[in-house]
């Protein structure tokens, strides 16, 4: 964990992914280290904890809820468990907000504040992928979810017989023509992405002026080369939005 531990005035924010989490500390309102664990490691996140002077905390989970972390934050801190009906800066237009991914509102928040009075796609590079549009008078008017890099090469795999399961790969790898089965299935995964991208970036410009594109999620590290000078990327957005929303309840 970079920063400092022992701050009195620092926040926790826990983000819960489908096979790990970040935690974060945020002193003074500023991103002040970050940790990246398992999802199930309980013990490390509450010994974060206990080692700082942390008093409230924020919570998002898209995985399967953890009993023990819960009861393990709510005893040592002043303690919100993020949900699609916790109360945000921005207006929301999605129509079915209790499948809204939280992680998907917490990116708006923070997107809409850092490019206000501006229209935003925030595209999320996660186990899935996520696009989502924030209008320039702050309202989340919601966007797509299409299949993560992992999901298109394991369905490939499992949908065929003579597809080889790929678990890794390099981003030079998506040249094309691709020479070889591996070859020819990265640049499909890869330049199929690309092009995803380009599509909603143009769909984005085509609808709304001063369109800014903003990238997050481990994944993005694949396309940021080809996309350097169109998309800014801050990998901690989900973060940054989750201490907005802690502070926008708590004060």
């Amino acid at each position: 964990m970079k920063g400092q531990l022992n701050n009195p005035t620092s926040d926790v924010v826990i983000d819960v992914g489908n096979t790990r989490m970040k935690v974060a500390l945020f002193t003074d309102s500023k991103l002040d280290g970050v940790l990246s664990i398992s999802n199930k490691s309980k013990k490390k996140v509450l010994d974060v904890i206990d080692e700082s002077s942390a008093t409230r905390a924020i919570m998002s989970n898209v995985s399967k809820l953890r009993e023990g972390l819960l009861k393990g934050l709510d005893e040592r801190l002043d303690f919100i468990l993020m949900t699609p009906k916790i109360k945000v800066p921005i207006q929301v237009a999605y129509k079915t907000m209790g499948t809204l991914g939280t992680d998907r509102l917490a990116n708006a928040v923070f997107a809409s504040k850092y490019h206000h009075q501006k229209n935003v796609l925030v595209i999320d590079f996660g186990t899935c992928i996520k696009y989502d549009l924030i209008r320039e008078d702050g309202t989340y008017i919601g966007g797509a979810i299409a299949p993560g890099l992992q999901m298109r090469f394991k369905s490939m795999s499992k949908m065929t017989r003579q597809l080889p399961l790929i678990e890794s790969w390099r981003a030079k790898e998506k040249l094309w023509p691709g020479n070889t089965t591996r070859s020819s299935m990265v640049a499909g995964v890869i330049q199929g992405v690309e092009a995803e991208i380009m599509h909603y970036i143009e769909e984005g410009n085509n609808r709304y002026d001063n369109l800014v594109v903003v990238a997050t999620g481990g994944d993005y590290s694949y396309f940021e080369k080809a996309f350097k000078n169109i998309i800014f990327a801050d990998p901690y957005l989900t973060l940054r939005g989750l201490h907005e929303i802690l502070q926008y309840n708590m004060g």
